[in-house]
């Protein structure tokens, strides 16, 4: 995924789990991993906010420069376990 490609999200301060929702969301369905750029410090609050049973999942929150990568990769629904409970 090169840098142009990333959503760039670290201006937004209030509203930023729904907003990273949207985009995913959004997202076309034969693509299967987003990244958004974010503000630094907030890898907690992700972590927190992007729980199991999503079509997406949080794999990854990596330090940049001035900014956070975080990486969604898309996941398979299971009927079995809707909400991805399986996992822990």
């Amino acid at each position: 995924m090169t840098d142009d490609t990333i959503i760039d999200v670290q201006h937004v301060t209030c509203g930023l789990v729904p907003l990273m929702s949207t985009h995913l969301g959004g997202a076309e369905p034969d693509v299967d991993t987003v990244e958004f750029k974010v503000r630094q410090g907030i890898q907690t609050e992700l972590w927190n906010s992007f729980g199991t049973g999503s079509e997406w999942r949080l794999t990854d929150i990596r330090k940049d420069l001035f900014f956070d990568v975080v990486t969604f990769v898309r996941v398979e629904q299971s009927e079995l376990d809707p909400l991805g409970l399986m996992e822990f």
